[in-house]
């Protein structure tokens, strides 16, 4: 009798625990890492927003792109927003890649380019080698304003400078701030003044319309990338599968990017305000990811 007591104790209780664990099933901290860039930013709340849903805690860790690759290969950080794959940070996922793994291509089209204003008459100037023109060296201003050193934009312009000459033109890549970047851009735009600047789609800039690309027929700023969101194979293996689900179900798109980053650069909102309310409008999308199974 005591036996047959026992054993259905213990029966419960293993029932109780498998109850527990598929109730337990979305929860659990996440940490996201995202590189300190509005559009990055705007991306990881949309993921933040879903993991929440999901019943998950999450700890947001941010950094320049040579902080939070070796970070996500030492599996400290679970998600990282965004990889932009095969080409943009080719340099970072041959060093780090291998502890990781693709779960989501959030947007394609993701790339980098020179631009300058739209009133530079694009007969004068209308791809990088234009810029040694005499008559364009006149009026461009001589200081290209970059971002963080480590950036992939920074690396792929760097390669720009000197497969073109620009140096011995005259031209300096000025590494900086975003606050450095923008505020040349804002201050150059307000005065006319034709200068260069090294972008990237998505960017709320891009938004603006008021620069437009120039072609670079080196290919130095390599092809067209798809931001994609990886886990560290340590996370992907014990994560939820529900969760693992949804996440790889993902895709916002360019557009949706932009218009969120513009959002936070133009509208003075939160990455997480922006986040919540492109998804407020798209609720079928958000719905149709979170769908079961």
């Amino acid at each position: 009798m005591r036996a047959t007591f026992r054993m259905l104790l213990v029966a419960l209780l293993l029932q109780g625990l498998s109850a527990a664990s598929r109730a337990d099933e979305g929860t659990g901290r996440v940490v996201l890492g995202q590189i300190s860039l509005s559009f990055y930013a705007v991306t990881g709340a949309v993921v933040r927003e879903v993991l929440e849903r999901l019943g998950h805690s999450v700890e947001i860790v941010q950094g320049s792109h040579g902080q939070i690759f070796p970070r996500l290969g030492a599996g400290e950080v679970d998600l990282l927003v965004a990889a932009w794959l095969p080409y943009g940070h080719a340099t970072y996922w041959e060093h780090y890649g291998g502890r990781a793994e693709v779960l989501a291509v959030l947007y394609e089209g993701a790339r980098f380019a020179w631009m300058v204003p739209k009133y530079v008459p694009a007969d004068l100037v209308g791809e990088i080698d234009d810029l040694k023109r005499p008559e364009v060296l006149e009026r461009m201003e001589k200081t290209i304003q970059g971002t963080g050193r480590d950036s992939g934009n920074m690396m792929v312009s760097a390669d720009v400078m000197n497969a073109y000459g620009l140096e011995q033109a005259g031209y300096r890549l000025l590494p900086g701030t975003l606050s450095e970047f923008y505020g040349n851009y804002d201050r150059a735009i307000a005065a006319r003044a034709w200068f260069v600047m090294p972008l990237w789609f998505p960017n709320f800039v891009n938004r603006v319309g008021d620069m437009r690309p120039i072609d670079d027929p080196k290919g130095l700023l390599g092809q067209a990338n798809e931001g994609s969101l990886v886990a560290s194979r340590a996370w992907a293996g014990r994560a939820p599968e529900r969760t693992l689900r949804v996440l790889r179900r993902m895709y916002v798109g360019m557009d949706a990017i932009e218009a969120m980053d513009y959002s936070v650069n133009r509208e003075k909102k939160s990455p997480q305000e922006a986040a919540r309310a492109w998804m407020e409008q798209n609720q079928s999308t958000v719905e149709a990811w979170l769908a079961l199974p």
